[in-house]
């Protein structure tokens, strides 16, 4: 199910053009239905009611063992978005002053600014590869690396271009730097393109469900390697009974769950990730690959025609090993950035994107050629 099929169910896609699923996608009523009666049931129960509130976070962990199901050879811990799990891992590293990071300059705001606070605590340096190098990203990369690197942090598909980053070769060039590890943003990926960190080969993947996979705001996830988990000092010591402030005298806890669950800790509205499980099922059902399939071509007729119209320009990879996703950049000559304001005065919902010159366009699983034909009819107008 998807186009038109899948627009039925969506209420924002069918009062407008919307093409930014990249910043959030519109829940399915289907969805927005669970979990609207998952926060009912938790708030006609009493939220402290001690049952109600073990079963709930039991049903988290369910979830997020199918999580694993399509991400194995790691564990997967349910958070509540990516800075929240960007995090988990930079302050749960051992790192040492004068130990390096390197990163991207295509990276979200989520990321600089972690990144500068562990620089503030750990005396680290960051060092910044350019993705659109002369002499190639890569190449920028194995330039960077050294004995002191102790971290690269990268997306998985960038949030300014839109395309698909070559994370396996910068995890196989890392190789040859046993304590330096990969941390992958993959805000954009997931529901983008088929996700599957075991074969990136990076040690920990961070996603999301408010974007392609269409869940409510609020939820997320972390993906850590089994054989890097001992090397986060923010896992929660599994819970005794009860939780004595004594025992920290004879020192730190030190019982681990072996689930992904010990790095989660404290009261949240757990029943609202009902609505990111029916979206789930969704993707998991009808096959991510399918709609990594669905949304590219979309995206792909959108390229190729939009690039045709006078004063518009599409930014494409220009390098073999970066590849083009559902999410794209295009550049408008007349009106740069406020194109965004001048469609969705047309009813069409894009992202403004001043370092491109114009506007970020999403294509979803529920977008169809007749939103396409209104993009461009739109730009041709112009």
């Amino acid at each position: 199910m998807q186009g038109n099929d899948l627009k039925l169910l969506v209420p924002a896609a069918l009062t407008m053009t919307y093409l930014n699923a990249g910043t959030l996608g519109p829940t399915p009523s289907p969805a927005l239905a669970a979990a609207a009666a998952s926060e009912l049931e938790w708030v006609e129960a009493g939220p402290g009611w001690h049952d109600h509130y073990i079963n709930a976070k039991a049903e988290v962990r369910q979830f997020a063992k199918r999580v694993e199901r399509a991400m194995p050879d790691g564990v997967v811990t349910i958070t509540q978005n990516n800075s929240e799990s960007i995090l988990r891992v930079l302050w749960g590293m051992e790192l040492q002053a004068g130990e390096e990071i390197i990163t991207t300059d295509h990276e979200h705001g989520a990321v600089v600014q972690s990144l500068s606070a562990i620089m503030r605590r750990f005396d680290v340096r960051v060092r910044v590869a350019e993705v659109n190098s002369p002499r190639g990203f890569v190449e920028d990369v194995r330039a960077l690396l050294n004995h002191r690197t102790r971290l690269v942090v990268m997306s998985h598909v960038s949030h300014l271009t839109g395309w698909e980053l070559p994370v396996a070769d910068i995890v196989t060039l890392t190789q040859a730097y046993p304590r330096c590890r990969v941390l992958v943003d993959g805000a954009q990926a997931l529901g983008n393109i088929v996700v599957q960190p075991h074969r990136l080969g990076c040690d920990f993947y961070v996603f999301c469900g408010h974007k392609w996979m269409m869940a409510p705001a609020g939820w997320a996830g972390l993906w850590v390697r089994h054989d890097r988990r001992e090397e986060l000092f923010t896992r929660w010591p599994a819970e005794p009974s009860p939780l004595e402030p004594k025992a920290l005298e004879q020192g730190p806890l030190s019982s681990f769950s072996d689930a992904g669950d010990d790095l989660e800790y404290g009261t949240r509205c757990w029943p609202r990730v009902a609505a990111w499980s029916v979206t789930w099922d969704y993707f998991e059902e009808e096959g991510f690959h399918n709609h990594a399939r669905y949304q590219l071509d979309l995206a792909d007729e959108a390229r190729a025609r939009i690039s045709r119209v006078d004063g518009f320009a599409v930014n494409c990879p220009q390098l073999d090993n970066m590849r083009a996703t559902a999410l794209m950049t295009v550049s408008c000559r007349q009106l740069g950035a406020g194109l965004a304001q001048w469609l969705y005065q047309r009813r069409i919902v894009t992202k403004a994107q001043s370092a491109a010159g114009g506007i970020r366009i999403s294509w979803a699983a529920f977008n169809t050629i007749d939103d396409l034909e209104a993009l461009v009819g739109a730009c041709a107008d112009l």
